[in-house]
């Protein structure tokens, strides 16, 4: 008799560290450090753009709960003052940066990117958290469990590797 309880084929796609090193060398190289001296340029003085970003488990896992979704979309984008936002973190102003979205798959038992919808245009009233300055959608960058939804500038942006704390 065939057992139902069998493990869950990982949906994992695991590349060997090496090639993980030779891409974000790539990109320092042909993205970030061009976008560095772009910047620089246009702020008048030396900046460094980020290398990466760092968001804990209780965020991720706080961002699915409270959109009940099924997967997390990353875009680029840059920090900067917009139109009723202000940067928090001046330093930031410009520089490379990630969005996370919510997304919910069309077909629940299948989650993959072509089936996912962002969850931006599905509204949840018990979802929104307002602050000072009105509210903020449901869906957009968690980072604490006390606040659904903060400005992109308020991600942990990381700068150019230390010794400590960066695998590549």
């Amino acid at each position: 008799m065939k057992s139902t309880n069998s493990p869950k084929k990982s949906k994992l796609n695991l590349i060997p560290v090496e090639l993980a090193q030779q891409m974000v060398n790539a990109y320092d190289k042909q993205r970030r450090g061009p976008a560095a001296k772009q910047r620089s340029k246009e702020l008048g003085k030396t900046v460094q753009e980020p290398r990466s970003f760092w968001v804990s488990k209780d965020a991720l896992l706080e961002l699915l709960a409270i959109n009940k979704a099924d997967g997390i979309r990353f875009y680029y984008a840059i920090a900067d003052d917009y139109p009723g936002f202000e940067l928090k973190r001046p330093e930031h102003k410009k520089a490379h940066t990630a969005i996370m979205v919510a997304t919910r798959s069309v077909d629940p038992d299948n989650p993959t990117m072509e089936n996912s919808v962002d969850c931006l245009n599905i509204p949840r009233k018990e979802a929104t958290i307002h602050k000072e300055k009105g509210g903020i959608g449901p869906v957009v960058l968690p980072i604490t469990s006390s606040l659904a939804g903060l400005p992109a500038d308020e991600l942990d942006l990381c700068p150019p590797p230390s010794p400590k704390g960066q695998l590549l």
